[in-house]
């Protein structure tokens, strides 16, 4: 019986939720697509637990293995949407993005059905890469772009698309690994979709080397 009450609770759950999987409202970064930005969007997953493997960007043509989301938490499942949805308890959810220079600013949203997420625990943790190297971690307010009630079988939930800004340009550390963390509050959520935005500075020696080739003319002409 209990089972079965499950199974209705999952179905439930799916059918409250819109037909595509991804964002009702985004709040992207004003400079997705600059020179010097990346952006990685998951929009579907293949796996519900870190056991199983990483899910990888769904904007990526090839998974390069820059950027990586995991469950930690066990049972989960992925749903017929392509969702991780937490069926015997709460989501713990981690995404790792590297890069080849200095983080400067990250924007991150996150899409939800069910059960919520716990919004004030959102961490962006960050690392050198640097084996023994600086790491720190910031916490971010939270933006409410999208909010509905929505009774999912298993009791009172929402459909929400929140977002996060996190700035790191005051971090004297050259920060080359960073990594989004959040959990949801209780089991029955579901992840629909994850975006984020990475700002970093120019790749060291290219403004150096235009210089030098600035001031090499100049002398030929004279």
């Amino acid at each position: 019986m209990m089972r079965i009450v499950r199974i209705a609770v999952l179905a439930a759950l799916i059918g409250a939720s819109p037909a595509a999987a991804d964002f009702v409202v985004e709040d992207a970064a004003s400079w997705r697509g600059d020179a010097n930005c990346s952006w990685y969007h998951w929009e579907s997953f293949s796996s519900a637990s870190a056991a199983t493997g990483p899910n990888f960007p769904t904007n990526e043509p090839f998974p390069s293995g820059e950027s990586m989301l995991f469950n930690f938490s066990d049972g989960a499942v992925v749903s017929g949407e392509g969702n991780i949805y937490g069926f015997g308890g709460p989501l713990n959810i981690h995404t790792y993005m590297y890069t080849s220079s200095d983080v400067q600013q990250v924007v991150a949203n996150i899409s939800m059905h069910g059960t919520e997420l716990l919004y004030d625990q959102v961490m962006l943790v960050w690392t050198d890469g640097v084996e023994g190297g600086e790491d720190g971690f910031l916490m971010a307010d939270v933006a409410i772009n999208y909010w509905e009630e929505v009774d999912f079988g298993g009791g009172v939930g929402a459909i929400a698309s929140v977002s996060y800004a996190f700035d790191v340009s005051s971090v004297t550390a050259d920060i080359r690994e960073v990594g989004l963390m959040f959990q949801t509050a209780a089991p029955h959520s579901s992840l629909d979709a994850v975006a984020i935005d990475i700002m970093t500075v120019p790749a060291p020696g290219v403004g150096a080397v235009l210089a030098i080739a600035g001031v090499g003319t100049r002398r030929r002409r004279r």
